[in-house]
Order: structure tokens, then C-alpha cells, then sequence
């Protein structure tokens, strides 16, 4: 199996971008039938990078699920879930896969790096409800100071202090891509958004791909 597993790496390194994950759900899939569930996660990772640089979101989201299949804790794939779901703007399942992301972080004790996972889908999420119940999360979190702010901004909106975000929808899947693909490392040292005065952008960018690590990484 090493033998073709070198050989799907080499296919891997020299396809075309977006030809790659042939290869590499080829590899993970080997791997899986051995037994080696591990290994097939970086392989199943690679692979959902690929899409959501690629724009494949549906097929990001149906390996997501498949990883979650054979490790129903990977707390990484519930994060690129929840940032596509915010992406695909439906409200009952963008809730259900913020609360599942947030229940899995908190089973793997990433309380820290899933708020300011959650603070960035708050920056870029449209609907004001939506930025609640993030807040709420936060909450749950223990990261009371993201929650005020969030609720600071939600407050003011509300009460025509400030103006809602525009609604890109095209800045919104920039932002979805750039969380998706960053690592953990990366999200440490992602300052704290601060408040704007005219338009809120916000600093999101996971989904949430897989890779190694907390938040923003493989499992």
C-alpha cells in the first residue's frame, strides 16, 4: 500500500489545481480500508483545501461529512460546516452547525481558538440574529469581552446607531475561504476585530479546511 500511496502523492504534486483531490480521496480512501483512519484525514484534509480554494464548496461540504463519519469529533470539519452553512445563508442549518461546531470544541477542550473562529463568522455573518446567537455562544465560550462586542454592535444596529453591513455576497465567500484555509498558528495571532465607524467588513476568512491542529486545522 506505501507504493501507492507514494505513487498518488506524485500524482498529487503534479496535477493541474482542482485535479488533485482525485488523488488525494484516492489516497484517503486506501487508507481508510487499511485501518488507518488517521492517516486518511490528512489525506481527506488536502482534499477539502483543494475544493475551497478551488470554489467547490458542495463537494468541500460532502467530504466534511465523510470525515465526520469516521471521526465524529473533528472539530475542524464541524468549523468548515458551519462556515459554509453561514456562506449558504439558511438559517436552521447555519444554527445547527454553529451550535454542533461549538459542542465538538468544547468536548476537545478549543474553547479558545473556536471563539475566534466564531468572532470572525460574527464579523461577517448578515443577519442580526445570527450575530446573537454567536454572541450566545461566546458566552458558552468563556469569551465574555468577543460576546459584548458583538452584542455592543447588534445594540447599536438595532437602535440606528450604526448601519447594517452591506451584504456582499461575493466578499462573504472571500471571507469563508480565507477562515477555512487558516491555520491554527494563524488564528492565534488574528488581532481582534475592532469597531468600524462606517462599514463593518470584519476579519473572517475555515473553513475551515482540515488542517493539523486546533480551530483552524486538520484533525
Amino acid at each position: 500500500m506505501d507504493r501507492e500511496l507514494l505513487s498518488l502523492e506524485e500524482q498529487t504534486r503534479t496535477a493541474s489545481p482542482g485535479y488533485e483531490t482525485q488523488f488525494l480521496n484516492r489516497a484517503g480512501n486506501l487508507c481508510v480500508e487499511a485501518g488507518m483512519p488517521q492517516r486518511a484525514l490528512s489525506y481527506f484534509g488536502r482534499a477539502i483545501d483543494a475544493y475551497l480554494e478551488s470554489g467547490r464548496f458542495s463537494a468541500a461540504e460532502v467530504l466534511c461529512r465523510k470525515v465526520l463519519r469516521i471521526a465524529p469529533e473533528a472539530v475542524r470539519a464541524r468549523c468548515t460546516l458551519a462556515w459554509l452553512a453561514i456562506g449558504k445563508g439558511i438559517r436552521t442549518e447555519t444554527e445547527e452547525e454553529v451550535s454542533d461546531y461549538v459542542r465538538a470544541a468544547q468536548r476537545a477542550g478549543k474553547e479558545g481558538l473556536a471563539a475566534r473562529q466564531l468572532l470572525m463568522m460574527a464579523e461577517a455573518a448578515p443577519r442580526i440574529e445570527l450575530r446573537e446567537r454567536l454572541a450566545e455562544h461566546l458566552l458558552e465560550l468563556g469569551a465574555d469581552e468577543d460576546a459584548d462586542r458583538v452584542l455592543g454592535t447588534v445594540f447599536a444596529e438595532r437602535n440606528g446607531l450604526r448601519p447594517p453591513p452591506m451584504q456582499d455576497e461575493g466578499k462573504l465567500w472571500a471571507k469563508l475561504l480565507r477562515a477555512a484555509l487558516m491555520g491554527p498558528q494563524e488564528l492565534r495571532n488574528q488581532p481582534a476585530p475592532a469597531a468600524e465607524e462606517d462599514e463593518p467588513e470584519g476579519e473572517t476568512g475555515y473553513i475551515p479546511a482540515l488542517k493539523e491542529g486546533e480551530g483552524g486545522g486538520k484533525e
